[in-house]
């Protein structure tokens, strides 16, 4: 995918216009989810280095600290991508920090990224934290990763969807069928096999694409796939576009299997999908699924300052972008330093000063 900066000049209005939803009603599963994570990601932090044994801030004003700092989202028409223009629109206009959004493949993208100092912040799902932190599922080969958690934001959804002219009601009836698994670079992919391998089917008993929400969304009004799975807070823009002139079907996940697949990965949380959140949207009940919650994470090279001030500024301006959609609504004190891996050292002064951290 063709990167595309933009300086965070993106008016409030466009976020506002192109995303206007994601659940609020899992924060308390998400934290409740984190705990089996939290205990050790705390421990491992102060086994890092990353305690910060002053919780008072070092003189440092967050509002004077300047510099570009390169925030990566995911897809143009994801909720990354809108959730982080909101926020670096936000903090670029209080201070002197210039905040720079970066349209990316997703999270696996992101963690690479940081590596190699392309970019200072990437989002990603607390899978990909998880994983990359650790060195295990998708980064079993490539080994442990140098990222550290910067916030905790907000909840997102997988999405199993198919378009209502199929007749495809359940996951079960994917073997054989072409199949969208999600876009190059995102960290769920090794999730939405999992699943599928779940109800017995494998990634070579279906015709698997890789495609963005839009393409996806777009492929199946066509007709060129049968299903696709994408994770982001609903309502999905890239989704919500073809929706207007096509009705999708969201496929339920089975309970009992959500059972045993957060029984092997505990970051995972059990939620919903509205009925009715997508036009035309062929569900009249809402539709259980699994959700993770969205993070922003970096390098332990990147600037301690810097990140400190750019997490200061983003909660201290909070009520400037909080109502642009449900997504941002799901932004606050109460989570916003759930652990799933340790925190970055500039994060960690911030939260403790604020006293968000004990």
């Amino acid at each position: 995918m063709k990167k595309q900066i933009a300086a965070i000049a993106i008016g409030m209005a466009m976020v506002t216009g192109m995303l206007s939803g994601c659940s609020g009603s899992d924060q308390g599963q998400t934290t409740k989810a984190a705990e089996t994570t939290a205990k050790a990601a705390a421990d491992t932090s102060k086994a890092e280095g990353t305690d910060t044994a002053d919780t008072e801030a070092a003189g440092v004003d967050a509002y004077s600290v300047g510099g570009n700092l390169t925030l990566g989202t995911a897809s143009s028409t994801g909720t990354f991508y809108y959730v982080g223009a909101a926020i670096g629109n936000a903090v670029s206009n209080a201070g002197k920090l210039n905040v720079l959004v970066q349209s990316t493949n997703g999270s696996n993208e992101n963690v690479a990224m940081c590596q190699t100092g392309d970019i200072d912040i990437g989002m990603g799902n607390c899978d990909s934290l998880y994983a990359a932190h650790n060195g295990e599922m998708s980064y079993k080969d490539a080994g442990a990763q140098d990222i550290l958690e910067v916030a905790s934001l907000y909840n997102s959804q997988l999405h199993v969807f198919v378009n209502e002219k199929s007749g495809i009601t359940d996951i079960s009836q994917l073997k054989g069928k072409k199949v969208c698994v999600g876009s190059q670079g995102t960290s769920y992919l090794f999730i939405n096999e999992a699943l599928m391998a779940a109800y017995g089917i494998s990634i070579d008993d279906i015709e698997p694409f890789y495609m963005d929400y839009a393409e996806s969304a777009q492929a199946l009004a066509d007709g060129d796939i049968d299903a696709a799975f994408q994770t982001g807070g609903y309502p999905i823009a890239g989704i919500q576009q073809s929706a207007a002139t096509t009705s999708f079907r969201m496929l339920p996940v089975d309970d009992a299997l959500m059972d045993n697949i957060i029984k092997e990965y505990p970051f995972i949380i059990k939620t919903t999908i509205p009925a009715g959140i997508y036009e035309n949207q062929a569900n009249t009940e809402e539709v259980e699924t699994l959700g993770y919650q969205t993070c922003l994470f970096a390098s332990s090279k990147a600037d301690e300052d810097q990140i400190y001030a750019f997490v200061k500024l983003m909660m201290e301006t909070l009520d400037t972008y909080k109502d642009t959609n449900d997504a941002t609504r799901q932004i606050s004190k109460e989570t916003i330093a759930t652990p799933y891996i340790p925190f970055h050292p500039g994060a960690e002064r911030y939260y403790r000063e604020a006293g968000i951290l004990k």
